[in-house]
């Protein structure tokens, strides 16, 4: 295991890191449970699972959302992810998104304004801005596991009901 080493404890990776270091692996899951709740579940999927590829995050990979799949997303298109440019299972939406998601994750100072107004004119101003923050998020999640060698990271599904049982509203 890289970074901090392995934590001690039973359980997965993650519940050994989360148990030594609960405020940032809190905040970081209720960061992500955040994106999730907001966000198009297959716009996220599609953008966690080319994340994934491009880190070379294997583990993440071969995870699937159920909220994804419940929302459309099928197995044939995640087998087309890597040729979604040209896919005829992706539509300009997803492309778009994808296209920025990938620009971003690659080098985030490369994305153009024209990656931008493609998402913009698919899913409005707000819409954009909530997308990305949901990829940086992503992002952050899956550069973290993988600096710390976490294989065994919570299902976003997981993550989501969690953060659910934890807002103000579900306390009331």
């Amino acid at each position: 295991m890289t970074g901090l080493g392995a934590a001690g404890g039973d359980g997965t990776d993650w519940d050994r890191f989360a148990s030594s270091y609960p405020e940032p692996f809190g905040a970081l899951s209720g960061l992500v449970a955040a994106a999730w709740a907001e966000g198009d579940p297959v716009l996220l999927e599609l953008a966690r699972l080319r994340t994934a590829t491009l880190l070379r995050y294997d583990a993440e990979r071969g995870r699937r959302s159920a909220r994804a799949r419940a929302a459309g997303l099928t197995e044939a298109k995640v087998a087309e992810l890597p040729a979604w440019p040209t896919s005829p299972l992706f539509t300009p939406r997803e492309r778009a998104c994808l296209a920025l998601a990938e620009q971003f994750v690659i080098d985030a100072a490369g994305v153009t304004d024209s990656l931008v107004v493609g998402v913009t004119d698919h899913l409005g101003a707000e819409g954009c801005y909530a997308f990305v923050q949901a990829l940086s998020v992503l992002e952050t999640f899956q550069r973290a596991c993988l600096t710390l060698g976490i294989d065994s990271a919570p299902e976003v599904d997981e993550l989501v009901a969690a953060g659910a049982a934890t807002t103000p509203e579900a306390r009331r």
